[in-house]
Parts: structure tokens; C-alpha cells; sequence
């Protein structure tokens, strides 16, 4: 089993954060980071799924390239 822990993705969720700072944070990221999108992570996932049996992904960390880790 393999786990994902996914990075900064563009969804509906940001407009649901309640927390100014988080919200000023969230606006300014987009300017200096590419976010993933669903699709980064559904073809991640897709790429773990066809694994060979025998392969085993433990933890995949998916993030933007500018985001600090």
C-alpha cells in the first residue's frame, strides 16, 4: 500500500478556508508557485496503480517545484 501525501493543489477547498492569514497566504502563493492540479495527482495515482506487483511505493511526497518542502 502505498501513501500519498500531495503538496499544494488548486481545488474548491481554498475558498473555504476561514482563517485570514491562511486565505492572504493562500492568494499569495499562487503568484510565486504553479500549483498541481487534480490531474498531477490522479496520474501519480495512476502511475503507483500500475506498478508491478512486486514494486512497492511506501510514501510518495508530491509537491510544486517551488514549494518548500
Amino acid at each position: 500500500m502505498s501513501a500519498i501525501e500531495p503538496g499544494i493543489v488548486g481545488t474548491e477547498l481554498q475558498s473555504h478556508v476561514p482563517d485570514d492569514g491562511a486565505l492572504q497566504w493562500v492568494d499569495g502563493s499562487k503568484e510565486t508557485i504553479e500549483w498541481l492540479t487534480p490531474q498531477d495527482i490522479a496520474q501519480t495515482i495512476g502511475f503507483i496503480a500500475t506498478l508491478p506487483p512486486r514494486a512497492n511505493l511506501r510514501q510518495v511526497t508530491i509537491m510544486p517545484t517551488r514549494q518548500s518542502s
